[in-house]
């Protein structure tokens, strides 16, 4: 058999869920098929941390995902998220031609998007099958604002929908949104890297005593200095310890702990702790239903994939939400408390959904035999 084509991966910039979705499947790709990663460089680190795979990694971005108000990452500037995703969109366009010859000239024998529209859009013209792993798509994001800042905002969105429209297929994630506009849909489940129990391995590396109850703690990167970082270190006296990636802005303390993600990932926390605080993004959702953790999480305003998620961290029976102030506040004893005695059962969607899509995407490469470049 000859050499496979290859493959194009698009993921967006917008936080890590979709770069661990992305890279779950990546790693399940066969080596024989050569893997190009295209995305912000400055996510590059983050990439080698979690591909176990060779794989190229090359700058791109043409889509920006949701702007967070300054110091709230559970909320989204919509008039400035449209804004600035107009202006990129734009200029994503302007180059897809150059895109699509690009695809065409490499030998590209299928794209993969989570979740960028406009490299569907290149794949088309060149002629190459283009895939959407989504369980939302921007589009599904910005229409609520675009109804409230007018027509021009409502173009753009209409705009992106058309884009999408250009896929092939949807691999449609669990927790999802409908897209029902997408078609066909290929219905995978759950697509996630589930995590390893290292409880007796961490609890030795912190420290600490075995009896210890361990939360996987994470409430975003930056502009956290007003939160009620006092009420969690008073945690200690009940035996909580919180571990995660970050130090409090505030400074040490001594129940919560930060590790190197070098040598641990979200989803060997999620499968080693008792309980988790963390706002619902898809990964952390995932890994928490996967491992059968209790969630605990703040209600996330204006973005409407919070709502899949958190109707599926509910339904599965491990989701404790809280009010965006307890969280904000970290009064957060009675749902540690109830956290902490849950039991919750199997996940409700299957859990295969990397192995499925690498398996399509995989067919479809073998499928096509790369373009001999002239």
């Amino acid at each position: 058999m000859g050499r496979c084509g290859g493959l194009a991966v698009y993921v967006t910039s917008h936080g890590f869920g979709h770069l661990n979705r992305s890279v779950a499947v990546i790693n399940r790709m066969p080596t024989d098929i050569p893997v190009t990663v295209r995305c912000h460089p400055n996510l590059f680190a983050h990439w080698r941390e979690r591909l176990r795979r060779p794989a190229e990694l090359e700058a791109h971005v043409s889509d920006v995902g949701a702007l967070n108000p300054p110091g709230d990452s559970n909320a989204t500037d919509g008039e400035a998220t449209l804004a600035m995703a107009g202006r990129v969109h734009a200029e994503a366009i302007a180059r897809v031609d150059a895109e699509a010859a690009k695809l065409r000239d490499e030998g590209t024998a299928a794209v993969l998007c989570d979740v960028p529209p406009v490299p569907l859009v290149a794949a088309r013209r060149a002629g190459v099958p283009g895939f959407l792993l989504a369980n939302f798509t921007w589009a599904d994001i910005y229409a609520p604002y675009a109804k409230v800042l007018g027509s021009e905002a409502a173009d753009f969105v209409a705009a992106m929908r058309r884009d999408y429209r250009q896929a092939t297929a949807l691999f449609r994630a669990e927790p999802a949104l409908r897209m029902s506009e997408l078609a066909p849909t290929i219905e995978v489940g759950m697509v996630v890297t589930p995590g390893r129990n290292r409880r007796d391995e961490l609890v030795k590396q912190l420290g600490l005593s075995p009896a210890v109850k361990l939360v996987y703690f994470y409430v975003g990167r930056y502009g956290q200095a007003n939160l009620g970082w006092e009420r969690l270190a008073r945690l200690q006296s009940r035996g909580i310890h919180f571990v995660g990636f970050h130090e409090a802005p505030v400074g040490p303390l001594a129940n919560l702990h930060a590790i190197e993600p070098t040598e641990w990932t979200g989803a060997d926390l999620a499968a080693s702790a008792d309980a988790i605080v963390a706002k619902a993004g898809y990964g952390t959702t995932c890994e928490a239903m996967v491992s059968g953790t209790p969630m605990i999480y703040p209600p996330r305003t204006g973005f409407a994939e919070h709502r899949a998620l958190d109707r599926a961290l509910r339904s599965w029976g491990g989701g404790v939400p809280a009010s965006a102030r307890a969280f904000a506040e970290f009064r957060l004893d009675s749902h540690l408390n109830k956290a902490l005695a849950m039991k919750p059962g199997p996940p409700p969607f299957a859990a295969d959904g990397a192995g499925r899509v690498a398996e399509r995407l995989a067919q479809t490469c073998r499928s096509t035999p790369p373009r001999r470049v002239q």
